[in-house]
């Protein structure tokens, strides 16, 4: 499939007034048309959708090459490109097509509605929770509802349709069955009931703030903000944070994948951006700086020109990038210092990343940090991680400064 020229995308912007977005004015329109991470991020996120979602039959596909239902957390990584895209171009009927489907049929694949849960914190009647697999099979994981949760949220704000908006609160009522007091409070992880783990409180986090902002709930607000403390208290390490805690209190991993400190930089900046709080800002703005050399290394050429690159970290790198360059590009936003050093480095990444496109029209998930992995350049995680970050710096570059 072709990219899509600049003056495409500035029909596709211009239209998008009549759509009801209104968030654009013409003079960042134009820019972003012309943006060339932004024409990369759409064209890739229309051949996902031309790939990988059929809304006549409400499926995904796993693969940009091969047939077959993913699991649930590349469906909402998926969800996550199309509302990066769908934010910065709400003039696309045939992409707003496929995002509303997605929402709202595509995930009710994987949904058990108004079902009995047991857990440790109690039992439950009437609880709505998504499995990692289709046609209700699969365990359920706390942080793949957190990721179709936050996809729900967002889904509404951009799309103004209620019925998004019941469906994520009937899953933070979910949510809420895996905290309890052990280990000091937190979320489990899986229904193993056996680790609490960044994965499902960073993220948990950003789902109870996001509703809180959409609907001005108290309890969203609290429980927000009673996760975020958490997380500080029992996993944060020299201002980055571990993996995760067994139930004795003990962190059992101390691993910092970049997803976790972009999802505890973006819960942090949500938290300073309702209250005003500077402690909030102050935690956000030391684990934004920790993450520059914990990810990103810095070297001289023979020239002295300075070289950036991406540090080797295999493990689902695009989309962790993706949410890595959401998460900082928030921050920006909140930050009264306007501080664009974490900005420059995702930047020098990106602009190496626009070379690796192939024949395909995809790219290479691991932004040229060395690793070698053929089977995961056609995943949905993976290309969709990479349209999330191309997008969301294009969102930044794009915005007026000063």
């Amino acid at each position: 499939m072709e990219k899509l020229s600049a003056l495409m995308l500035s029909v596709l912007i211009f239209f998008s007034s009549f759509f009801g977005a209104g968030r654009l004015d013409f003079g960042r329109s134009a820019s972003l048309a012309a943006h060339e991470f932004s024409r990369a991020g759409y064209a890739l996120t229309e051949l996902l959708v031309d790939q990988c979602y059929d809304a006549r039959t409400h499926t995904f596909n796993r693969k940009i090459d091969e047939k077959g239902m993913p699991y649930v957390w590349p469906a909402a990584a998926f969800a996550e490109a199309m509302a990066d895209a769908y934010r910065l171009y709400p003039g696309s009927v045939r992409l707003r097509v496929a995002y509303a489907d997605a929402l709202k049929q595509g995930f009710s694949r994987y949904l058990t509605a108004e079902g009995a849960l047991e857990t440790p914190s109690g039992a439950y009647d009437g609880i709505c929770y998504y499995n990692a697999s289709a046609g209700n099979s699969g365990d359920y994981y706390y942080d793949d509802n957190e990721w179709v949760c936050i996809q729900l949220l967002l889904g509404y704000r951009n799309l103004g349709d209620a019925s998004l908006l019941s469906a994520a609160e009937k899953n933070l009522d979910f949510l809420w069955t895996g905290w309890d007091d052990v280990a000091g409070g937190g979320i489990y992880w899986s229904a193993a009931y056996s680790s609490k783990n960044a994965c499902s409180n960073a993220p948990g986090a950003i789902a109870f703030l996001l509703a809180y902002q959409m609907t001005g709930k108290e309890i969203y607000l609290t429980r927000g903000r009673m996760i975020y403390d958490w997380m500080n208290r029992t996993l944060r390490e020299h201002d980055l944070f571990c993996d995760s805690v067994g139930l004795d209190g003990r962190i059992g991993n101390r691993w910092k994948g970049a997803y976790n400190q972009a999802t505890m930089i973006y819960a942090g900046s949500l938290l300073y951006e309702i209250t005003g709080e500077e402690t909030y800002y102050a935690l956000t703005k030391a684990t934004v700086d920790a993450t520059l050399p914990h990810i990103f290394t810095e070297t001289a050429t023979a020239q002295g020109e300075t070289v950036i690159r991406m540090n080797a970290n295999p493990i689902f790198k695009a989309w962790c990038i993706g949410w890595l360059m959401r998460s900082y590009v928030k921050f920006y936003e909140v930050d009264p210092q306007k501080d664009a050093a974490a900005l420059a480095h995702c930047a020098a990444v990106m602009r190496n990343e626009l070379a690796t496109k192939d024949a395909d029209g995809l790219y290479d998930p691991y932004f040229c940090s060395g690793a070698e992995d053929p089977e995961n350049y056609t995943d949905l995680l993976s290309q969709s991680g990479v349209a999330c970050a191309f997008l969301n710096l294009a969102d930044y570059e794009t915005m007026p400064k000063g």
